[in-house]
């Protein structure tokens, strides 16, 4: 194990947590988890037990964002979120295609559902370029996040997009990789999961653009 390795290593595991009490407070379209939980603290003693309430999904997540290497283009979707109601701009957030993995699917298998549900785009899994798993709010929330790059064909798409039975009403639409970039920095995009796969395309374009081969002009 390497010095860096050894720096970023954790000193505690799920051993180190004692859960006293445990039980669901809450439970319609999301539900809530009370706990009574005490862990080990880093001068080695113990905490006092605490009183915690847990966000649950009961699912993870998955995010990903269509990204045509031979245009540099990307498929971003615009939807209303009731969580952003006090947005002094608007609670209609523009995000990337996203979804809960459903009971015996992979991440990637969720990923290929959710492009064709929302974006109709049709993949298969290599097109999958994996990022990074995330908790958006781990002081609150279970929930993990995993997200992608999807290798995808831009020429033609819909502008609307979702499933009406899942109450789903989405604005697509495609800009260059650059332009979503801008809407980062100047706060318009404000949705975690879209600028982390945002970022990560404007660091990685060499990789993307070797790994798929696509790269040339239309």
């Amino acid at each position: 194990m390497t010095d860096v390795d050894k720096l970023f290593a954790p000193r505690f595991s799920k051993k180190d947590v004692t859960i006293h009490h445990k039980e669901r407070v809450f439970k319609q379209f999301f539900a809530i988890d009370h706990y009574d939980v005490s862990y080990s603290l880093f001068d080695g003693s113990h905490s006092k037990v605490l009183k915690r309430e847990i966000f649950e999904r009961d699912q993870n997540a998955v995010v990903i964002l269509p990204y045509d290497s031979g245009r540099d283009e990307i498929m971003l979707i615009e939807q209303f979120r009731p969580g952003a109601l006090q947005d002094p701009v608007s609670p209609w957030l523009i995000e990337v295609i996203a979804g809960m993995i459903d009971d015996g699917e992979s991440p990637e298998q969720a990923a290929i559902r959710e492009l064709n549900e929302e974006g109709h785009l049709k993949i298969t899994e290599d097109r999958l370029h994996y990022i990074t798993a995330e908790y958006p709010s781990p002081g609150g929330t279970s929930e993990l996040v995993y997200i992608y790059i999807a290798d995808v064909e831009l020429g033609h798409i819909d502008n609307h997009g979702g499933l009406e039975c899942e109450g789903e009403d989405l604005r697509i639409f495609k800009c260059t990789l650059e332009q979503a970039y801008e809407q980062v920095l100047s706060g318009r995009i404000k949705n975690a999961a879209a600028i982390i796969s945002i970022q990560y395309a404007m660091m990685h374009h060499a990789e993307l653009k070797s790994k798929y081969g696509r790269w040339h002009a239309h």
